[in-house]
Order: C-alpha cells, then structure tokens, then sequence
C-alpha cells in the first residue's frame, strides 16, 4: 500500500469542514491534492509538486518552516481482499511522524502517537469491496532546537531538525515507514522474538488470536533446513552454527527463521554471536568491545539521518553510506540521540554487512541544559515507548547496545547516570526486561567527565573537540588523551565544490564565507576559514583552493586523531563526528557529503583503520628546526616499515627500516631530520604519510612548480582502473579524483582509495566501482595542487 497515495494541507482543524473531500470518490476536488509518495515526508511531496523553493538551496529552507505548523492529509482508496473463513485483516503502519488519526470512509478507526511506534489497525469486517483510507497527521510537536533545554521536550522524536548546528530547521511530518494491508489466519503472529544462546536458538512468540500450532524452521544461508522446532516458546538446537562475525574479523553469517502459524507467517534473520563490554579500569563502564571472546577495537563513525526528509531516503543512498562504512574497516556505527531510532532497511543492511550498531534512544543535550524532564507522564510514555520500540529491533544481530541519549548532562557538565534521571532508569529498566543480551549506556558520553580536560579528571567515555586545533598544537592535543572511549570528535572542513555549486547561488560563491547569510545558514558553526587562511598564510582567493586547503587540514587533524587513540593500549576505540550529513552544507564536520561523495576525510580515517597500520607521533604539523616522529604500527601479521623524510623535489633527508611480528600498537623506532625552512613529506612505506612545514605554514603548497601526471583509464563493466604516473617535476601531494558530474545527478563513485600523494617516478592504480550511474555519464576530475584539473570519462567502447 505504499502507491497511489494523495495529499493535501489544512489549517488546524479546518479538514474537519472539509471530510467529505477525505473521502471524495467522484475526482472533482483532484486538483486541490498532491502526489504522495509513501514511505516519504510532506515536505518531500511539497518540493516534488513544486509547491515550494528547494530547502537544499541557499536559505530557501526558511520559506518552508511554515510546512510543520499545518495538518496533513495522506488519502487513497483501497480494495479490500476476499477474505476466508476465520481469515483477519490488518492495517500496517510501520512509522507516522508524529500523531495522527486513522479514518475509514469517515469513521475514525485509529489514533496513534509516536515517530518510532508501530501502529496495528484490525480491520476484519470493515472491509468489503472499495473504501477510502485517510491519514490525519497532525502539526508536528513543540520540541527545542539545538540550543535550549532539555527538560522542556516532551515527546520522543529527534531533535535535529527542529533546528541544529548541521540542518536548519526542517521539522519532519509523514508516513515515514511502509503501510500495508496484511491478511492472516485466526491467530496473528504479533512478535516474534529469536535470541541465541551459545549453540541454540530461544524463540518466543506473542500470539493474537486463539492457541495454535507454531512451527519454527531454521535454514542457512543457501537454504538447508538445520533446525525445526514446534510451540510458541522453542528451543532449535543447531549443530556447530557458523559465526555471524564484526566486520573486518570474519564473515557475518546469517540464517534465517522462518516461524508460522496458520494463515500467518514472518522470517528472521538470525546471526549467532556472543556480544559482550567488558570494564576496563576500577568504577568504569564497560567500553572494551569482545566477540566470541575475542576483544575488538572500535573503529566506528558517528551516523547521522541520511537526510533531513529521513521519511523519503531511498534504500538505495543508504546502502551507498553503509557500503562505505563496510569498505574503510568500521566495526560500528554510533546512532546519534539527535537523530532516529533507524529503520529496518538500516538495520538489515548492518545485518549484512557486519557493522555492529550502537543505537541510542532521541534524546539529546541543548545549550542551555541537558537534563531531560522529570515529569512522571514523559516518563511513563517513554517507558511505554520503548516497550514497542525495543522488540522491533532486538533480533538483529548488529544491535549491539542501547543508550540513554545523546550529550545528557548535569549543570556542573557531568553526564548522568541513571540514578540521576528517572527517564534513563526506566529505559534501562525496559532494556533490562525486553532485551537483556544488549549493553546499556546511560548516555553518551559517560564517566565523571564529559571532555578530556587539562588538568580535569580522566575521562572514561568523552567528547569533543570538533575543531581543529591549529597547526601548531592540534597533534599535541591529541597526544595527551587519556580516555578509555572517544566515541564523538570531529574535524570541521568546507564541503566539495560541486555540492557547493548546487546548494550555494551562484552570486555567493566567492570568498570570505564568514559573516554571510547564505553561508552562515549552511554551516556556521562549522566555518574555520579564518583558520585555514591563517594556515595558509593567508593567500587563498577562491573557492576551489579553499574546498581542498580546508579538506587536507580535516582529513589530516582526524586521521592524527584517530591514530593517536588506537595508539594507546587503554583505548577501547573511537567513533569520529561525522560520517555523513543530513543536510547540504557549506562547511560540516562530515566526512561524507550530502550526495554521497566522501571528503578526503573519510580516506585518510579509512587508511588509519586498516589491519595493518604504521603512524608516526609528531610533536606538530607546523615544526621549528629538527624534525623528530615516532613512528607505530600494528598487525595481525609480520610487518615491515620503511620511514622517510623526503623533499617535495624528491630528495631523500632521512631514512630507517624495522621489521615486527604481529601484535597490537608498539612504538618502532624514531626517525630524525633537520628542518630547512620549508615542506617536509613523512612517507611510511605500509602507505602512510604526513606533510609538515618547517616554516611558517603550509603556504607553499599554493606555488608548487607543475608536475607533469600521466593517466590511463581501463573500464571493464561498473569497474574503472585508473593508473597515474608521475612523469616530471616535484611531487603531486594530496591529489583527488572528484565526481565531475552535478551533485544532484544519480548514483555514486566508490574509490578503494583516493586524497593521496604521487612522489617523482611513483605510480598508483585505483578502482573505482560505479553504482547507479549510466556509462556515458561517467566522468571524473584529478585535481591538485600542482596538477590538473584533468577530466576523465568513460572511453570510447
């Protein structure tokens, strides 16, 4: 039932003057309506119709904040089903963004409240050949923006887009998740719960109807019957089942349970594992991820919505995000409690993928005060929430913990902890209840301190910073960190060019960004172009140097970031802020951008994550006089490790080798050289390297002699292989090959690597996997700073 649906926008209660136009059978009112599409947003189907200016477009989302204060309409007709003997009929709502009533040929038959709650309309014997279906969504719910106090929420949906450092105020309305019409037997499966236990399968089900025979089958993944069992509490014994494993620590094996009774049905998947946190320092939660008792560091990504419209994201742009996440090594992903409880389609993806999920519930912090309401009706409502909320996701096995919320916090900065708040007991309580294999964190971050602080006290689980730190002192800040878990820090940078050629006019894109309205409305608080200029002594003068200048220095301060937290053996891991962005930005913390294309951010953290790293302590970006690093590795087998220290013309300053077994990160050795004035390039021969200035910044890059690269393309399929040799002149650093297609064009370019340097005589090959994108689409932009721009397309066949 998710086609064939119309829309149409009220004043309060005025579509109650208006019911018969709800039920309209003859089409004489048509032209008043628009199409819906379903799952979707109404302010999806508002642009769609073109009844208002894109939100994605300078700061034309403000001539839509009008869309959350009306109510709206979704209606269509339905053609009931020949039902048999003893068969029932179901309306499905799988999610409604925020309240709403349900009506039948004007007869109200259902109300329902709550973004994340199910609702489950039985519908036998209403329905006997053709009806009318609508949907009354009301306005959507006072909640608070990103800066203002928790205690005033009082309803369960996320933050976000009521206004936040990252999307502008875009409040969500709609049938957000998939309607259907479901026939069944006498007796409705109305849950089905399917827990592992070492060698066995638990499955309980909830039955609606009158007793029956439940049968329960178990198959694997090419279909083989392995276990059956029979009742509505069972026990499959399953011989020898294979690990449903991390991903980067094996395959995630899946098998699916097929449990049915007559007339009903429903398939689970199921992945057989043992998900345990173990504590890791006196009077600390248990951070440290073990597997099958095997301990895991977290290399994650903070998630946010894939958009802002989260009721419209195609299946296809999120397969496109967790399909990156899969490819840079990510063992979880951190749902962020400004954003959703995710949906099936993310889950099931997650499922596949191996990408253990830590979903908190949306709540989150506000910049006034970050304690949520003590009232005993919020309370019970979330409690009563979460009743509905936990079930529906405990059978995926990439669910790995449930926490409190986003940031929640005491006057004095301290997280709470769930004695110090009624609603995170409660949750907890429920947690406890309902799904008592998962991890509970009250909120995030948690311990005695929300940030690690000179002079402070260590902090267990932190956050912050999201900004660079300078040239100067950023790596040193990094060096310092003492906490078990940095599950949310960041690094700001401006977007890619041609995400800002379609969301920034045309008469705006030009420098300073800082202190204008379009751009301020894109990403304030996220805008350190001063920084960079500062960097770069100050001589950038277009747009184009800015995007790149801006993205080297946040794919540098977050991959130095990163490493130095996986360095430390007490480090459990850590979750960067963000991965993608829900909302298109001038500047952002993503590493992702909007359309899909990673930033050079989300490279240089992919390379920090692989099996086998090398990294080098340094005590700055920006060195006076000798240049001394650290260098680091780790394996899971023997390892060899060349540094260098090289001029750009190619001369080599210093070099050393060393040779170490497998094991996890130890220091190997130093390596030294004098600094001259000028820019010095670190190369580790695992694939690492590191650009520092020996003088006042990194201006030079900005008048590197030309270096003469040579490309050649071979495409075989949805493959490309790009092969690039450096023919003359001095090195090409952090050369990027760019989508040269508009931003809002279809599909996507997954590069296996990209942000890179080409030294003199070296050669890369990359692949690149097309994904939606027609061949003759295909084109691609090697940028530099010393080479190109050079356009490459899909040759001639």
């Amino acid at each position: 039932m998710d086609q064939k649906w119309e829309l149409r926008g009220f004043l309060g209660d005025d579509w109650q003057l208006h019911r018969a136009q709800l039920h309209a059978r003859d089409g004489r009112d048509a032209g008043t309506w628009i199409p819906a599409r379903v799952p979707g947003s109404v302010l999806a189907d508002l642009l769609a119709a073109g009844q208002v200016p894109s939100p994605y477009v300078g700061r034309q989302s403000l001539q839509s904040e009008w869309v959350s204060q009306r109510t709206w309409v979704y209606r269509r007709r339905v053609s009931a089903p020949d039902l048999g003997e003893g068969q029932r009929a179901f309306l499905e709502f799988d999610g409604i963004d925020y309240a709403a009533t349900v009506h039948l040929d004007g007869e109200r038959v259902a109300t329902h409240e709550g973004t994340y709650v199910p609702l489950v309309v039985e519908m036998t014997g209403r329905l006997t050949g053709e009806h009318s279906l609508a949907v009354v969504v009301d306005p959507a719910p006072v909640s608070e923006p990103q800066v203002g106090y928790t205690s005033k929420v009082a309803v369960h949906k996320g933050r976000m887009t009521y206004g936040w450092d990252f999307c502008p105020r875009m409040v969500h309305q709609g049938l957000w998740g998939p309607v259907r019409l479901r026939v069944t037997g006498p007796t409705r499966l109305a849950d089905v719960w399917a827990r592992p236990v070492g060698d066995t399968l638990h499955v309980s089900t909830e039955l609606d109807g009158p007793e029956t025979r439940v049968e329960h089958v178990l198959r694997d993944a090419e279909g083989r019957v392995v276990a059956t069992a029979t009742g509505a509490r069972a026990v499959l014994e399953v011989e020898r089942p294979r690990r449903w494993r991390p991903n980067g620590h094996g395959e995630a094996y899946l098998y699916e349970l097929t449990t049915t009774v007559d007339g009903d049905e429903r398939r689970i998947r199921v992945g057989f594992r043992d998900v345990r946190f173990r504590a890791e320092q006196a009077g600390a939660l248990p951070y440290r991820l073990i597997v099958d008792g095997e301990p895991i560091t977290i290399k994650g990504w903070n998630w946010v919505p894939a958009d802002a419209l989260y009721g419209a994201v195609g299946a296809d742009k999120v397969r496109h995000l967790l399909t990156l996440a899969r490819d840079a090594g990510v063992t979880m992903l951190r749902v962020w409690g400004g954003g959703l409880i995710e949906s099936e389609t993310f889950y099931d993806l997650c499922d596949e993928f191996g990408i253990l999920v830590w979903q908190e519930f949306a709540q989150s912090s506000s910049g006034m005060r970050s304690v949520p309401s003590e009232d005993e009706g919020f309370v019970s409502r979330m409690a009563w929430e979460a009743e509905r909320i936990v079930p529906a996701r405990r059978n995926h096995p990439s669910l790995a913990v449930w926490c409190g919320g986003n940031e929640l916090q005491r006057a004095d900065g301290v997280p709470l902890a769930d004695a110090d708040s009624p609603v995170l007991q409660a949750l907890h309580d429920v947690v406890t209840r309902l799904d008592p294999d998962r991890h509970w964190l009250p909120t995030s971050p948690s311990g005695p301190a929300f940030a690690d602080v000179a002079g402070g006290p260590s902090p267990h689980d932190a956050h912050g910073p999201w900004e660079h730190q300078g040239l100067s002192d950023h790596y040193g800040f990094y060096d310092r960190g003492r906490s078990l878990l940095l599950s949310e820090f960041g690094v700001e940078g401006m977007s890619n060019l041609r995400a800002i050629e379609s969301v920034v006019p045309a008469e705006e894109r030009h420098l300073p960004t800082t202190r204008r309205p379009v751009w301020d409305h894109l990403g304030r608080w996220w805008n350190n172009e001063p920084l960079v200029q500062e960097a770069f002594g100050g001589a950038i003068g277009d747009l184009a140097t800015m995007s790149r200048a801006s993205q080297f220095l946040q794919a540098d301060g977050l991959r130095y970031a990163v490493e130095a937290n996986l360095r430390r053996p007490e480090s459990c891991g850590v979750l960067p802020w963000q991965l993608n962005e829900s909302f298109p930005n001038g500047w952002c913390t993503a590493a992702v951008d909007y359309f899909g294309e990673p930033k050079a951010a989300y490279h240089y953290v992919r390379r920090a994550y692989r099996k086998t790293h090398a990294c080098a302590v340094l005590p700055a970006q920006r060195v006076d006089g000798e240049v001394a690093a650290m260098v680091w590795a780790w394996s899971d087998g023997p390892v060899e490790v060349t540094a260098r220290f090289l001029r750009l013309d190619g001369s080599e300053l210093a070099k050393e080798h060393w040779t170490a077994e497998a094991g996890p990160p130890r220091p190997l050795g130093e390596i030294k050289c004098a600094g001259d004035g000028g820019l010095v390039l670190l190369d580790l021969s695992t694939g690492s390297r590191y650009l520092l200035t020996t003088g006042s910044g990194l201006g030079d890059l900005l008048d590197l002699p030309e270096a003469r690269v040579s490309t050649r393309l071979e495409a075989a399929g949805d493959t490309w292989t790009v092969r690039l040799r450096h023919e003359g002149g001095p090195a090409a650093p952090f050369l990027r090959l760019l989508d040269a297609r508009p931003a809002s064009a279809p599909g996507w370019a997954r590069w296996d690597d990209n942000a890179f340097d080409l030294l003199p005589g070296e050669e890369r090959v990359l692949r690149c996997v097309w994904d939606g994108v027609p061949k003759e689409e295909r084109r691609v932009l090697l940028d530099g700073w010393n080479v190109g721009p050079h356009l490459m397309s899909t040759p001639d066949m």
